[in-house]
């Protein structure tokens, strides 16, 4: 499994999606993951998902992020910022016009080896895993991520 290092580039040729660490578990002694991530127009949708102990921030610096954070649905576009608390159920992609953003998980935990193990699982697969080999990959991380 890959520790990320500031500055690891997680590029995904076939979804158009690159993650760039700007923060990592080590540079913060474990206070948060900080990503810039970049997303093609009308990118694909995760699972519904849950962080049960951490909360994620996101500020939108161009494009815009469809999201469903509980029960609620919104457009965030650029410039606007906005948080999911730890146990929140939600899901965001790109809209219309992709989207570029800053993405902050705090406290780290191991969610930048999360990040690595997802995106090696994609390189493995031909950049087309199953619903089953994703789940494998994730599945050693319950106290980051967990589906709703």
């Amino acid at each position: 499994m890959t520790t990320p290092e500031v500055g690891t580039e997680l590029v995904n040729p076939v979804a158009g999606t690159k993650t760039v660490f700007v923060a990592t578990a080590t540079s913060t002694d474990g206070e948060h993951v900080e990503v810039e991530a970049t997303y093609p127009p009308n990118s694909t949708r995760p699972a519904r998902h849950v962080h049960p102990s951490q909360t994620e921030h996101f500020a939108v610096l161009a494009g815009s992020l469809e999201v469903r954070r509980g029960g609620e649905a919104f457009t965030a576009g650029v410039g606007e910022e906005f948080s999911v608390e730890p146990g929140v159920a939600h899901q965001m992609w790109a809209g219309d016009d992709g989207a570029v953003f800053r993405w902050r998980t705090s406290p780290a935990l191991r969610t930048g080896e999360l990040y690595c193990s997802m995106w090696e699982c994609a390189r493995d697969n031909d950049w087309a895993p199953s619903g089953l080999q994703m789940l494998e990959a994730v599945s050693a991380f319950g106290d980051e991520f967990r589906l709703a």
